[in-house]
């Protein structure tokens, strides 16, 4: 099995399912407690997670697992495996240099500022909720998986699970142009993605000019709404977040 495929695999089925069915309930159990439910025995898993036995077990046994023990054990080797992998990955990495290489329209000191403020914030979360169209999205989800091997709840929203936000938790919005932003308010205002801190990841000068404020962290990227150059600024601030947190967060 390649390495981290497992939790990589749970998030296939998490970000990809088109329904609320009991696999994506028990998908999201597992990201929620992922490192609690590596000391947890099958009982103890079934009565925490709520789930039937036959639904788990049909989940494993699609994962090519034959029983409990054996996709636990799995699933905590390549946890360690993961976190051996981004370890060697950040060891002498150096920040300033990828910041000095993006394109951006502020300084390198603003936006290590900027990076500081929202990787507080993850740290800070009980939840992270990332929102958007399916392809800016799924750009995230290396720093989604790093993240969730941290301990940290990350997941996708999907309509058809609307999660109710709220002050402990930190909505990151992807949205070239902003449309998405007007659109969910005016379509999802049961969510109230208001209460939480939200990051703003946007081509959108409007949003530049308005700025960041307690509840809201903006960081503006240059472009013509071009979802190719978008795309990849969107892999160098994720890439910055992954670096800053594991320094300030993981390794302290």
């Amino acid at each position: 099995m390649n390495m981290n495929i497992l939790l990589s695999r749970i998030l296939t089925y998490l970000n990809g399912t088109l329904s609320h069915d009991a696999y994506y309930d028990l998908c999201t159990y597992m990201v929620f407690h992922y490192l609690e439910i590596q000391s947890m025995d099958e009982e103890t898993f079934l009565k925490e997670s709520h789930c039937s036995k036959e639904d788990l077990y049909a989940f494993i046994n699609m994962l090519d697992f034959n029983n409990y023990d054996e996709f636990m054990n799995e699933l905590i080797r390549l946890h360690n495996v993961r976190i051996n992998q981004i370890k060697n990955r950040m060891d002498g990495v150096d920040i300033n240099e990828l910041v000095d290489s993006m394109e951006k329209v502020c300084t390198n000191e603003e936006m290590l500022s900027l990076i500081d403020i929202i990787c507080e914030k993850l740290y800070q979360a009980k939840r992270i909720v990332i929102y958007g169209a399916l392809y800016p999205v799924s750009i995230a989800v290396e720093l989604q998986t790093d993240m969730i091997s941290f301990g940290k709840p990350f997941i996708q929203f999907h309509s058809y699970d609307p999660i109710l936000m709220n002050e402990d938790d930190v909505a990151i919005i992807i949205s070239a142009t902003g449309r998405y932003v007007n659109s969910f308010q005016k379509s999802h205002a049961d969510v109230h993605i208001e209460r939480a801190h939200q990051v703003l990841i946007t081509q959108n000068k409007k949003y530049l000019k308005s700025g960041s404020d307690e509840k809201t962290t903006i960081i503006y990227v240059p472009g013509k709404f071009d979802s190719i150059n978008f795309n990849y600024q969107i892999m160098t601030i994720c890439d910055l977040i992954r670096i800053d947190y594991y320094a300030k967060y993981v390794t302290k």
